[in-house]
C-alpha cells in the first residue's frame, strides 16, 4: 500500500492509537478499527519515556501523512501495571492529545 493510498483511505477510517508498554521500551501502534494494523514504532526509552512518546507519535503520523485528528481511540496496554509511573505517564500523554484535538 502507498502513502497515497492509505491518505486516501485512512480519513474516513476510524484510527486508534495503541501504546505498548514494557520495561524500558514502548510501542506506538496506529491501528484501523477495520482494517487492523496500518503502522507500529518501537522505541527504547530509558529516563524520559514523555519525550519517547511525542517523538515517536510525531514519527507515526508524519510517515503515514495524518493529522492528530483523525486518532478516535486511545489505548494503553503491556507488562507495567497501572500503577507504574510509565502508565501514568503515558495515560497523561493520551489525555493531553485529546485535550488538543
Amino acid at each position: 500500500m502507498t502513502y497515497d493510498s492509505i491518505n486516501t483511505i485512512l480519513p474516513s477510517m476510524s484510527i486508534e492509537l495503541k501504546i505498548n508498554l514494557a520495561k524500558e521500551k514502548v510501542g506506538l501502534e496506529i491501528l484501523g478499527k477495520d482494517t487492523g494494523r496500518v503502522d507500529f514504532l518501537e522505541a527504547k526509552y530509558y529516563h524520559d519515556i514523555s519525550t519517547v512518546l511525542i517523538t515517536a507519535l510525531d514519527r507515526l503520523l508524519k510517515r503515514n501523512k495524518l493529522d492528530l485528528k483523525v486518532i478516535k481511540g486511545y489505548k494503553i496496554q503491556g507488562d507495567l501495571g497501572k500503577d507504574s509511573t510509565s502508565y501514568k505517564i503515558a495515560a497523561a500523554f493520551i489525555l493531553a492529545l485529546q485535550v488538543n484535538c
